[in-house]
């Protein structure tokens, strides 16, 4: 029996997750984050406004938040679009018996048709593949592949060829309480690690984005200056659809060598903030907890404009506890 899409009226299947036609998560879908402070100004919102300074945001997917195991994410859709195209997932599990936090974020390829469904899709399959393939005991850099193949495909089933063909970015992290994490990606959402401490890894930018702009700096053809003033700089080369083909994407792992966050966020904050030390200076100037970080993050991409989607998702990463004392004699 066919149900309807309560956001934008669209008829869906029975059991399925999300309406192909907004990317709404529809009843017996992943539940909905609850109410949050305004994105903008942290003031209590009733009746899909703020009533501190008025925004609004009144569809389901304007701003959600979501929290699971250290990290935590918020996408909102920003002040100059309809609708957010950009989608987030969380879980909680364990990899080789460590507890672990799963994060993927996802950005729907605006000039595709039905973003937001390619974007919903992807996030929530590469989420519970990562947890399916942690569980049944696969390595993070091969459970993070499959996961972004799976993805990939779910949106390939959404339906479409060519220029008809949905489509999206995908960026996702596998991050241990204890030890190296692990990040995938294709396109041009990115991680950043964001040191807290000068014991651990400096912050960093781990991925690479697959755009116009790093491949013609990659061939030595452009300087990263002149690539970014060309009309095609950000113009993607890789992403998740049928019109691409299976993506293979790619892997990257770091030891963090200490305290710190990742960030996973799509380009509706990186194109404001894309320095690792100006991050790191936002996230962890926050406070511990992750949901005030992703926070932070949507407040200050609205702060200048709000000109895109933008998702945030931060997931600690604590200091090692110190070692035992030692015993007289030298024992433990």
């Amino acid at each position: 029996m066919p149900v309807k899409c309560s956001a934008c009226g669209a008829v869906a299947a029975l059991g399925d997750a999300y309406c192909e036609g907004c990317g709404h998560t529809l009843a017996g879908g992943p539940a909905a984050a609850p109410a949050a402070p305004c994105a903008r100004c942290g003031g209590r919102v009733a009746g899909g406004a703020c009533a501190d300074c008025g925004l609004a945001r009144t569809g389901r997917r304007d701003h959600v938040e979501a929290r699971a195991g250290t990290g935590a994410g918020v996408s909102d859709r920003g002040l100059r679009h309809s609708r957010n195209e950009d989608a987030l997932a969380l879980r909680a599990l364990r990899c080789g018996g460590a507890a672990t936090t799963a994060a993927v974020v996802c950005d729907g390829v605006s000039t595709s048709p039905r973003p937001a469904a390619a974007s919903a899709v992807a996030a929530e399959t590469g989420a519970t593949a990562l947890a399916e393939e942690t569980a049944a005991g696969a390595a993070p850099a091969a459970a993070l592949a499959t996961a972004l193949r799976r993805a990939g495909r779910a949106v390939t089933a959404l339906g479409g060829t060519g220029p008809h063909a949905p489509a999206c970015t995908f960026v996702a992290a596998l991050v241990p309480a204890r030890g190296p994490l692990t990040v995938a990606w294709v396109g041009d959402s990115r991680a950043y690690w964001l040191a807290a401490a000068p014991t651990a890894a400096p912050s960093a930018l781990l991925t690479r984005d697959d755009t116009w702009a790093q491949t013609m700096v990659a061939l030595n053809a452009l300087t990263p200056e002149e690539a970014e003033r060309s009309p095609h700089a950000h113009t993607l080369t890789a992403w998740l659809g049928a019109d691409y083909g299976e993506a293979q994407g790619r892997t990257a792992a770091l030891d963090t060598r200490g305290p710190g966050a990742l960030l996973l966020c799509t380009d509706g904050l990186w194109n404001l903030l894309p320095d690792p030390a100006d991050l790191a200076g936002l996230v962890l100037g926050a406070g511990p907890d992750p949901l005030d970080a992703a926070r932070a993050c949507v407040r200050l991409a609205l702060e200048r404009g709000g000109p895109d989607n933008v998702t945030a998702c931060v997931i600690g990463v604590p200091a090692a506890p110190p070692p035992p004392p030692r015993t007289p004699g030298g024992g433990r």
